[in-house]
């Protein structure tokens, strides 16, 4: 097998480990994803073992080890700066959203709940109150109650989702990724 087979082998199997991974977490089967990447491991080692020609002598070996070493120890470092950076905003006053919640016991034993998410920064009011939902009965919940509260915790993160920030955050975090490792090889492929 030539290289460029090879790459190219690399490049599908990669593509539809990728595709399983996202289609198993959009239906919740993460058995999938336990199979798909090791299985694709096994492929594409398969496949350079059919390579017949040199991949990369000594020197390109030692080049790229050293960018992924460096790549890796900057966005370990950057990765656990930005997460408190990021992890800082989220819990901010200004930013989150103040969100109350009240468990009452009846006399009765029954126990009912409310939950009120008002505006971020503001004080909990009638003027501020974005959404809120009641469970009259938390022991004996009925299917529409059930119903009614999954969907108060969608619309939580609906804001997010037609954002796509999930989606972005990844496709983010593989360019710097990309961006730092390219230039570290740059760097090691004219240092040595």
């Amino acid at each position: 097998m030539k290289r460029t087979t090879y790459l190219a082998a690399s490049l599908i199997v990669a593509s539809m480990v990728a595709a399983m991974v996202g289609w198993s977490m959009a239906a919740g089967n993460f058995l999938v994803v336990v199979i798909a990447i090791p299985l694709g491991i096994i492929v594409v080692l398969a496949c350079r073992a059919q390579v017949d020609v040199v991949m990369a002598d000594e020197r390109e070996t030692r080049i790229r080890s050293k960018a992924a070493l460096r790549t890796l120890e900057v966005l370990t470092i950057g990765g656990a700066i930005a997460a408190v950076i990021l992890y800082s905003y989220v819990v901010s006053v200004p930013l989150a959203p103040v969100i109350t919640g009240k468990l009452v016991i009846h006399d009765d034993g029954r126990q009912s709940m409310t939950i009120a998410e008002y505006q971020p920064g503001s004080v909990p009011g009638p003027d501020t109150l974005v959404r809120s939902t009641t469970i009259d009965d938390l022991n004996s919940m009925n299917e529409s109650e059930a119903r009614t509260y999954c969907t108060y915790v969608r619309e939580g993160f609906r804001e997010n989702e037609e954002r796509g920030l999930a989606g972005l955050t990844l496709g983010f975090t593989l360019a710097v990724m990309l961006a730092v490792f390219g230039a570290f090889y740059l760097y090691y492929g004219r240092k040595y």
